[in-house]
């Protein structure tokens, strides 16, 4: 191969190849997190964060904006549950939802810091 193809070659794999940092890396989970969030794929969402935070332990901008990504799927998955809840199970959901809520305000205040 001529070294002026060789060169070319690896600058377009080096362009379409993933994010080299594990921040990078843990951000592009965290986008697909959010995509998941949006439509109502709850668990999925979580399980992604959850493995961001395994694979990524030194993202740690990445990790935090996780943690707040957390509190919201806990408060939007425990809200679209009441909906069908009653009783007991209602009000469960409804503590839960706002100690969440709560807790996302905390940890925002946190972040600002």
């Amino acid at each position: 191969m001529k070294p002026h193809l060789l060169i070319f070659a690896i600058f377009c794999a080096s362009c379409t190849s993933s994010p080299t940092t594990p921040e990078a890396q843990a951000s592009d989970m965290l986008r697909k997190s959010r995509s998941l969030l949006v439509d109502e794929r709850y668990d999925a969402a979580r399980d992604s964060i959850l493995s961001m935070r395994r694979r990524y332990p030194t993202a740690l901008q990445a990790r935090a904006q996780g943690i707040l990504l957390l509190d919201s799927i806990e408060m939007l998955a425990a809200r679209d549950s009441m909906g069908s809840a009653t009783g007991e199970e209602w009000k469960r959901l409804s503590v839960k939802a706002q100690f969440f809520e709560r807790k996302l305000q905390e940890d925002i205040k946190k972040l600002q810091k």
